[in-house]
């Protein structure tokens, strides 16, 4: 018996070293959209801020829609638009677009197939976080590039960071002031 319960242990130990636990990568997503909140209460969107902040927020969540996140960021450039094209809104919307997503898996997420309403989004997609296995997706494995970009270089990147992944669970908007990089 006492052979037997140190084999079983000492196969739990190596197995719990072997095999690490595969965590999720996530942030806090209500912090992605504070900054937008802001601008979008100074340029007098009143309640319809938070509405959207909170929506837009929601589609970062691991069980977000593939387009979800774009099509917030499609709503709160509507939003500025009618706020007399604000915009700080803009510039801000335009980095959300391109937040890291959680990933459920610690695999890349997938891009969205199809074009934004407004021309503000287009060539924008997400980063992706700097511990996703940068060599596979989640899913049915579609959506693999941005829509219309041939590859992304380096993996990861995205248009307002073109050094690399985000750091995990980091908001691009403190890492970046400019939607995209010239």
């Amino acid at each position: 018996m006492v052979q037997f319960r140190t084999l079983l242990s000492a196969s739990l130990i190596a197995i719990t070293y072997a095999s690490p636990l595969s965590r999720r990568i996530d942030q806090i997503t209500s912090d992605s959209t504070a900054k937008w909140e802001q601008a979008c209460l100074a340029a007098g969107g009143a309640d319809q801020c938070n509405t959207l902040s909170v929506k837009a927020s929601a589609t970062l969540l691991a069980d977000g829609g593939i387009c979800d996140q774009q099509d917030a960021a499609d709503d709160m450039i509507d939003l500025a638009k009618e706020l007399g094209d604000d915009q700080d809104m803009i510039d801000l919307t335009q980095i959300f677009v391109q937040q890291p997503r959680n990933s459920p898996d610690k695999l890349q997420v997938p891009y969205c197939q199809l074009a934004p309403r407004n021309s503000e989004l287009n060539g924008l997609f997400h980063c992706q976080f700097a511990s996703s296995d940068l060599t596979r997706f989640s899913g049915d494995q579609t959506g693999n590039l941005p829509l219309g970009v041939e590859a992304v270089t380096p993996p990861g990147s995205c248009p307002a960071k073109t050094d690399g992944p985000v750091p995990d669970g980091v908001q691009l908007d403190t890492l970046v002031t400019e939607p995209q990089t010239e």
